[in-house]
């Protein structure tokens, strides 16, 4: 199995869960802190349902790693890809090249736009908009770094052109996992 059907499958298991439950509960919409930097302070909430007393309760859908998983290596041009078992709505992307300066730059304006913060997307029939939901700030233990992201709604597009975006600002070895499982 090629790693785009790997993704494809496992998004394809979290929005119609996610697009199950947002009929199910309610409707989503995004919200904004101000003590985390940007692009990292917007989360886009999958759900929000109102409660009998008319005060919105959030709610995050997520899945389970699937137990049928099976973890693979991969090539991206000169890039190793280990994919190990995630979920859609956790996943942690580490990288063997430091992701500072221009790579931030880079990694920070793909956030933005997937994030799609102005709304641009249209919401389809299922209720989604095609976007990721959050990612984490990227961190580093001195020889790998690491982030997270909940990929939302958004198409394996999305993940396969940040793995390029990683790849072409110089890593050679890449490991996605799920992001609950720490770093």
């Amino acid at each position: 199995m090629r790693f785009e059907q790997v993704f494809a499958k496992e998004r394809e298991r979290y929005v119609e869960f996610l697009a199950e439950t947002i009929a199910a509960v309610g409707r989503k919409f995004s919200v904004n802190n101000d003590a985390i930097p940007y692009p990292y302070r917007y989360v886009r909430v999958d759900v929000i349902a109102t409660l009998p007393d008319g005060n919105p309760k959030l709610y995050q859908v997520k899945l389970d790693v699937d137990p049928a998983f099976a973890a693979g290596n991969f090539t991206l041009g000169e890039c190793t890809v280990e994919v190990r078992p995630f979920t859609w709505e956790s996943i942690q992307l580490v990288v063997n090249y430091p992701i500072v300066h221009e790579a931030l730059v880079a990694l920070e304006a793909w956030i933005t736009r997937w994030l799609d913060i102005e709304d641009l997307q249209p919401t389809n029939a299922a209720g989604t908009c095609q976007t990721v939901h959050s990612f984490t700030q990227v961190e580093t233990d001195g020889t790998w770094w690491f982030f997270t992201g909940d990929f939302g709604s958004a198409p394996t597009a999305a993940l396969l052109e940040l793995l390029a975006l990683l790849v072409n600002q110089g890593a050679t070895h890449i490991v996605i996992r799920n992001g609950d499982d720490g770093a």
